[in-house]
Formats: C-alpha cells, sequence, structure tokens
C-alpha cells in the first residue's frame, strides 16, 4: 500500500498501480450497471443539459473514468474537473477529452479559491473506506465549500452493511460483521 495514502488499496509499485487502476475501471462499469447506466440521477444530467457550461467536480478521481463517460453525454462547454490523493492511476492528459482537467486533491484539506462555489455538481463514489473516524464532517465542510448556491453533492457508496438478501442470509450477516470488524481494526468510518 501506498504509505502517505489513507485509501487501503492503494498500490506503490506499478504492477500493483496497473491492478488497481483495472479494477477501479471494473468497479465504474459494475456500478454503472447496477445504475441502470445513469452517472447522475435523472433531474440532475436534465438540469446540467439546460446549463450552457457546466462545471461537474469528481472527488477520489482515481483513472477519470467517470468524467470520460459523463464528457459523452454532457455539452462540450462543460468543465470536467477531477481532484484525487493518489495522481497515480490518472491517465495522459492527451488521452482525456479536453474539458477534462484532472489534478492532486486532498479532500481534508481546503481546496484552491478559485474552486470556492464552482460547481453545479461535486460527485463521490465508494468513499467510505478512505474516512478514518471523526473526518466526516471536515469532509463535508470541504466538499460543500466547491458547491455554487443550489449546486448538488452527490455521493454514492456500495457496501456490506447496505446489502440484503430476502429471506436473510446467515452468510450475509457473517460478512457483514467481517467488514465492520475490519473497519474498526483500520480505524475507518463506518456508515
Amino acid at each position: 500500500m501506498a504509505e502517505n495514502s489513507p485509501y487501503p488499496l492503494n498500490e506503490s509499485n506499478e504492477n500493483g498501480i496497473k491492478q488497481e487502476s483495472d479494477r477501479l475501471d471494473f468497479q465504474h462499469h459494475f456500478f454503472d450497471d447496477v445504475m441502470n447506466n445513469e452517472l447522475l440521477p435523472s433531474h440532475i444530467t436534465n438540469q446540467l443539459a439546460q446549463t450552457p457550461s457546466p462545471r461537474i467536480c469528481d472527488i477520489a478521481t482515481g483513472t477519470a473514468i467517470w468524467l470520460k463517460e459523463l464528457s459523452k453525454i454532457l455539452p462540450a462547454s462543460a468543465e470536467l474537473v477531477g481532484f484525487d490523493f493518489d495522481v497515480s492511476k490518472f491517465p495522459m492528459p492527451e488521452t482525456l477529452p479536453s474539458n477534462i482537467r484532472l489534478s492532486f486533491g486532498d479532500v481534508y484539506e481546503p481546496f484552491p479559491e478559485e474552486f470556492r462555489n464552482y460547481f453545479d455538481v461535486v460527485h463521490l463514489r465508494h468513499f467510505n473506506l478512505a474516512m478514518k473516524r471523526g473526518q466526516g464532517v471536515p469532509l463535508i465542510r470541504n466538499l460543500s465549500s466547491l458547491l455554487r448556491p443550489g449546486g448538488w453533492l452527490v455521493w454514492a457508496e456500495a457496501s456490506a452493511p447496505l446489502a440484503s438478501a430476502e429471506p436473510p442470509s446467515e452468510g450475509l450477516f457473517q460478512a457483514q460483521k467481517v467488514y465492520y470488524n475490519f473497519l474498526n481494526s483500520a480505524n475507518l468510518e463506518a456508515e
């Protein structure tokens, strides 16, 4: 694991970076299928379609796959910005659409002043494993500072505590117990 990363799945060697990039892209496609191929809730997508130059921020952007997919459905005038603590998974700039910009960003530190009250949407997905206890409130404050008045914070998670089985399954309960034990042992925030 990369020593300075708050994210427990980060790898610092080349092979680990490639494997984690592939996993992140697979995770995106899986989650996209689960969400019926809607990158954002439809009412937000509709609002953005009526905005001349929408500004969207993706937090913990990883390989920027979500931004790349979003660029296909928004006007070319959309400004798409991705922040991540670990820039090793960023694609080469020349492989990105011209309206996507990627930068280092530590969500627990204030963002640059130029981005205060700037974005129509701030998007965050699968972040619960990167939060330690007590970091939730500072995180929400920092993310909220990026939003223009009336903007949307879209945060999507999928994890063992949110899963269910009908009829109830002892195996699922055991998996949830393992998940919570992991969170506690790693001093991570439990949702």
